[in-house]
């Protein structure tokens, strides 16, 4: 990656999390210029969010004023740190007493396919009707634990024509919605999200064939570059992908939640 790429990738990191939190039933953001903080009213602490985008965004006046923000909402929040933007932030954070989660590896690809990956026995579409967007509803409360209502908070009916913010379900031949995914595209980068299979039908290339098909609708929608936070059980399918490591993030909740 040069630095340009860079660069367009940390933009991309920041606009991606706002688009989403914005299209949230309950959306609200708050854009500073050493900080940003997002709202979506859901009482899981990663889904409102402060992030620090410089050194001088991570002060304790900072930090008072994001608790003072989902304070007032009413809601958890966690702090997102990418260590590159914040020198020693980890170290800030801890002797704060925030409570670290795991890190995450961010990772980027500048080589998106130009055609999916076929599969035989799936069907990917992008989600473009309320019966669509139940299947994409069915796969992740299976597999992420989601409520019903979280999830009509999260992703609303209204991102059916949202033109950033789209998600893609993979079917069998019997219509059996088994994988699914979310895909942000701005500024000609685009993230995936929330990448998800059924237990039963995982280890059978199923992800692999629906991201392929969202990098693919990206890439002919102009974008050039992508990136997405890995999981430890989806490190291994992103490489494999053409992904490498570019950055490393980490979840801290205030002393309050942890």
């Amino acid at each position: 990656m040069n630095d340009k790429q860079r660069a367009r990738l940390d933009a991309h990191a920041i606009k991606a999390h706002l688009l989403l939190a914005e299209a949230s039933s309950e959306g609200e953001v708050e854009e500073k210029k050493d900080y940003v903080l997002g709202y979506t009213g859901a009482d899981l602490p990663t889904y409102n969010f402060f992030i620090p985008l410089s050194l001088a965004g991570l002060t304790d006046e900072t930090l008072a004023d994001a608790s003072a923000f989902f304070r007032s909402r009413g809601v958890m929040y966690a702090v997102s740190l990418e260590e590159h933007r914040v020198p020693d932030g980890t170290e800030y954070l801890s002797v704060r007493r925030y409570q670290p989660l795991p890190p995450q590896p961010l990772m980027a690809c500048d080589n998106l396919p130009s055609e999916p990956v076929a599969h035989p026995e799936l069907t990917v579409r992008r989600v473009a009707t309320i019966p669509e967007m139940t299947a994409f509803y069915t796969v992740l409360e299976s597999v992420f634990d989601y409520t019903p209502d979280e999830l009509m908070l999260l992703f609303p009916s209204t991102q059916l024509n949202h033109k950033q913010v789209k998600h893609f379900v993979g079917y069998l031949s019997n219509s059996q919605p088994v994988t699914a995914g979310t895909a942000v595209c701005a500024d000609d980068v685009v993230s995936i999200w929330n990448v998800s299979t059924l237990d039963n039908f995982r280890r059978r290339g199923f992800a692999a064939a629906l991201q392929t098909h969202m990098l693919a609708d990206a890439a002919r929608q102009g974008c050039d570059l992508s990136m997405v936070y890995a999981t430890p059980m989806g490190f291994s399918l992103t490489n494999r992908l053409g992904y490498r490591l570019y950055a490393m993030r980490q979840w801290f909740l205030p002393q309050e939640i942890g």
